[in-house]
């Protein structure tokens, strides 16, 4: 079943504050936005999803948007409901058997609750299906009590027979606050309703944030790499895929790059997947092989979409090269090919006083260490 994936995200932000959109507020260095976005990459591919986005908009924002889809970005209406028109508007209505509609304020829509919704939908027994909860805490209108239990709350989320969605919304006579308001008064719509989460926050007012914050904290994780090869005379040194021109050459299965190879064990470490070896055992195919394909291909096993690296650490441990003058451009490498800020990327350079295999220049070492927030 093909599902294209709506992400509404161009509302005004008025009960966050009017000084800067909630959408493009920071936490660990990542907006808003990109949080909700790296999630939905983990279940839609970047041609499927289609975002709608407020007319004042910074080229900058507009960037930071763009990486997340192949489609161009539509400027959203006065409403909700409009702004979803308009999307839909976009959409190949003969390419798609369904639409998610998903709100962009929600970053941290639980992995599971995304599935259920699209798992429901396949079974394609219904027109809709929504997330909602029973309300919990007492509810008073003019002072008198209500029965609670005939009122829900409803989340983001929510998935549409796209065929039926469009017919419905040529027909409406009201405007919906939100999209299963579309169906709601057709009697024909069969609609499935599943458990809601309360991880699945909408943030709309800055105490959000303080919630949001606390959530992601739960979510960092660490890890640890170390490499060693030897050295022999040579013309070059393979470091973070840079050729670093002196008389040695580091010797190994592949091209010799502790640098890569302690960050590829530094992350397989912090998403517990194992170490270098497993995943690139040293066979055939991989003799000689250039140590940033290895990088490149680890996005097979760990999707770089659904983290974000907080900080990397590496310390180069060398006798003869001196490599204080490329620190830079070994930070700007790692930088590049893991996408992220350099900011957060440091790179020491340490002798070994003489001592040791090292200290001979009989060998080259790295240590990295890597805090990265998963999605």
């Amino acid at each position: 079943m093909k599902i294209a994936c709506i992400i509404l995200a161009s509302g005004s932000s008025e009960r966050f504050g009017k000084s800067k959109s909630k959408l493009f507020h920071k936490l660990h260095g990542t907006s808003i936005i990109e949080f909700t976005l790296k999630n939905i990459l983990n279940h839609f591919n970047r041609n499927s999803i289609y975002i709608t986005i407020p007319k004042k908009i910074t080229k900058n924002e507009k960037k930071i948007v763009l990486k997340f889809t192949k489609n161009e970005l539509i400027f959203g209406g006065k409403t909700r409901f409009e702004s979803l028109t308009k999307a839909l508007q976009s959409i190949d209505i003969k390419k798609y058997e369904s639409v998610m509609i998903h709100d962009a304020a929600r970053p941290i829509t639980p992995n599971s609750l995304i599935n259920d919704v699209i798992r429901c939908m396949s079974s394609k027994k219904y027109d809709c299906v929504a997330p909602a909860s029973i309300v919990e805490d007492t509810i008073r209108k003019n002072n008198k009590t209500l029965d609670r239990t005939n009122y829900m709350t409803y989340q983001t989320p929510q998935i549409f027979k796209l065929k039926k969605l469009v017919k419905n919304v040529k027909n409406l006579k009201f405007i919906p606050t939100d999209d299963l308001g579309i169906l709601e008064d057709d009697k024909q719509a069969n609609i499935k309703i599943i458990e809601a989460s309360k991880e699945n926050i909408k943030i709309t007012t800055k105490k959000d944030i303080i919630f949001l914050k606390k959530f992601l904290n739960y979510n960092f994780k660490y890890g640890s790499g170390f490499d060693i090869h030897r050295l022999i005379e040579g013309k070059y040194l393979s470091l973070a895929g840079l050729k670093i021109k002196c008389n040695y050459q580091s010797i190994g299965h592949s091209d010799g790059d502790v640098v890569i190879h302690s960050i590829i064990d530094a992350i397989l470490g912090a998403t517990s997947k194992g170490d270098i070896g497993k995943f690139f055992p040293p066979l055939e195919k991989y003799k000689n092989i250039s140590s940033i394909t290895l990088l490149n291909n680890l996005q097979k096993i760990i999707n770089y979409d659904s983290m974000i690296i907080k900080n990397l650490d590496c310390t180069i441990i060398c006798q003869k090269v001196r490599l204080e003058k490329y620190k830079t451009k070994i930070r700007k490498k790692i930088a590049g090919l893991l996408q992220c800020n350099i900011g957060v990327i440091s790179v020491k350079a340490k002798t070994a006083d003489n001592v040791g295999t090292i200290g001979k220049s009989k060998a080259i070492a790295c240590w990295t260490t890597v805090k990265i927030l998963k999605i």
